[in-house]
């Protein structure tokens, strides 16, 4: 016989109790007395989507069209929760599909976005959730979902690397899928961007003895993403962990060249890819900032694909 325990609102004040006690508050401060009911009421409007379904969702708001000519929907906000440690992911989604005599309500496009977000998740698997659910919905010629989100668990803990973002892509449908969407957009693609560093790099006196501000962009292309199916960690990039690896390894390091630097971001990154035997291409971007009057910023780029 299995038991269940549902969280109250009873249990939850406890536990936040303990919680506040532990990192050295006051519970009964006038502040965080309703701290616990407030929460509560918060987590389940957060991941109120575990409580929809697609079919009450777009509830037959489908509408027989002659067009066949893409209809793009940009700009679509998503606020979500990362399951790693329950810190919100948040940005934009562009979805794009080509109607098969079939279109959907554009309201429950965004209801859609909402359902899926709304639970515990990982950006790559939300991608997909969302692609998924429109085409077997509106059985669409093709579908492309375009995600990119900041995600808070990198920005306010561990590495705290304010800047970065993630970019993801799912695209399905036949060959009859226009040319742009079979080129644009791979299995899935996974982005690091805008990742400022601050290197010692440079082959001068002054520059050797001070950090320079470094833009770092890594971009992986999955072969197979598993982790889109399995819901396992193992079966996706840890991101947190690849950028204490390159701190660890790289970032520490001082280099007179940026092609150097370059390369050796990439040969650890790829190195991190290896061992976890994740089938993917990689690019390596490097933008150093330069402090000269007569002279613009200097790039190096490596990839192989």
């Amino acid at each position: 016989m299995l038991l269940f325990t549902v969280l109250t609102e009873e249990t939850a004040h406890i536990f936040l109790k303990d919680l506040f006690e532990t990192c050295g508050e006051d519970p009964q401060r006038e502040g965080l007395i309703k701290t616990p009911h407030r929460f509560y009421k918060a987590f389940f409007e957060l991941t109120q989507g575990y409580q929809q379904n697609l079919e009450e969702i777009v509830n037959g708001a489908l509408f027989e069209s002659p067009n066949s000519d893409p209809i793009c929907i940009h700009n679509i906000p998503f606020f979500s929760l990362c399951e790693h440690h329950m810190l919100p992911f948040f940005g934009h989604c562009n979805i794009t599909y080509i109607p098969n005599k079939k279109v959907i309500g554009l309201s429950k496009v965004y209801r859609i976005v909402d359902m899926f977000a709304k639970r515990l998740q990982l950006q790559e698997r939300l991608t997909q959730q969302i692609g998924k659910a429109l085409y077997e919905v509106t059985q669409a010629k093709g579908v492309l979902v375009e995600m990119q989100g900041q995600h808070l668990c990198v920005a306010m803990r561990g590495v705290q690397k304010t800047q970065s973002e993630m970019h993801t892509i799912f695209h399905c449908g036949t060959m009859e899928v226009p040319k742009f969407m079979e080129t644009k957009a791979p299995k899935l693609t996974l982005k690091l961007v805008s990742l400022e560093i601050p290197l010692k790099i440079g082959c001068y006196e002054e520059e050797k003895s001070k950090t320079t501000p470094v833009q770092v962009t890594i971009e992986v292309k999955l072969e197979n993403c598993l982790a889109c199916r399995t819901d396992r960690l193992q079966d996706t990039i840890c991101y947190d962990q690849l950028i204490q690896l390159l701190n660890q390894q790289c970032f520490q390091k001082t280099y007179q060249l940026i092609e150097f630097a370059c390369n050796d971001i990439f040969q650890t990154t790829q190195h991190f890819l290896e061992e976890k035997h994740v089938l993917s291409k990689l690019r390596v971007h490097l933008v150093k900032k330069l402090q000269h009057a007569l002279l613009r910023d200097s790039e190096c780029i490596l990839s192989d694909f």
